[in-house]
């Protein structure tokens, strides 16, 4: 099938969205920012019969913050995160996330629900959303769910996803007062690729250097994106010394289950995703000892 061959429909509404996918007879494809469609498209991957083409949708780009979560429509953009002082403030390692995707181009056309749907484990945005305990709404012209996004994907370029289903909300708990965070990412050229291992890390911190709690997730180390429970356990068992963050990130070696491919090999993806958490820990007790 040629390109030009491809129908795309450009809905009015949202309600008018989810009753266009909830034809059963059609092969649809949701498509906002497109920066993944078209190189897709020509691997063979995403040849739909129609685009469902919801860009313009504007009910669904939007940040605010209600019943003490954060909620972003699906179609706000990295820039949109990157620009905002709410996220600044109560979810700053998504802002870092953003500001790693791409170039500013990609930034501006780029959409969050564009990053959570293509299920990359290399998605950027993705282990700041783990880290974030986030909520994903799935909704179709009848019904709506609610599922942690740690459910949601099931390997590479799978979700749970239903074909008459699509992201209409994602909502994140805000970091609190004493909650600290910070995304990593290593790639070819800076924030110009896909990443070879990325990692978001927010912990909620005592006095000193002791961590009450911790999240850490790692991308590109497995089929989907992985939360290092083994290394989240050792973090509140004394304070982060040296020789506790160096540990911890000994652990990270171990716990990664990287693949080898064209971008790099499973042994230095397991070097990186170490680095990289050593390192992360290293700037945020930085960062916690000149608040």
């Amino acid at each position: 099938m040629l390109v030009s061959e491809i129908e795309v429909v450009t809905p009015a509404t949202l309600e008018e969205c989810l009753s266009i996918i909830a034809n059963e007879e059609k092969v649809l494809k949701l498509i906002a920012g497109g920066t993944d469609a078209v190189v897709r498209m020509k691997e063979g991957k995403w040849r739909p019969s129609t685009w469902v083409n919801i860009k313009g949708l504007r009910e669904l780009r939007y940040i605010i913050e209600k019943d003490g979560a954060i909620h972003i429509g699906p179609l706000t953009t990295h820039t949109d995160i990157i620009s905002s002082s709410l996220l600044q403030k109560k979810a700053n390692v998504l802002v870092e996330a953003s500001r790693e995707v791409g170039a500013i181009q990609m930034q501006n056309v780029g959409t969050i629900g564009g990053n959570i749907g293509t299920a990359s484990p290399a998605g950027d945005t993705l282990p700041a959303l783990y880290v974030l305990n986030t909520l994903l709404e799935l909704s179709t012209n009848k019904s709506k769910r609610i599922v942690p996004i740690e459910e949601f994907f099931t390997g590479p370029g799978r979700t749970i996803l239903k074909k008459n289903e699509m992201i209409t909300n994602i909502i994140v708990q805000p970091q609190g007062e004493n909650e600290i965070g910070i995304f990593q990412k290593l790639g070819p050229r800076k924030a110009q690729s896909i990443s070879i291992v990325n990692v978001a890390i927010s912990l909620l911190m005592a006095k000193d250097r002791q961590v009450l709690s911790g999240k850490i997730a790692f991308g590109s180390v497995a089929p989907t994106i992985i939360r290092a429970k083994k290394c989240e356990s050792i973090l509140t068992l004394h304070p982060l010394t040296d020789e506790m963050i160096q540990n911890i990130a000994k652990v990270a070696w171990k716990e990664v289950m990287p693949i080898t491919d064209v971008r790099a090999t499973a042994e230095y993806r397991r070097d990186m995703a170490s680095s990289l958490l050593e390192r992360g820990l290293y700037r945020l007790m930085r960062r916690w000892e000149s608040k």
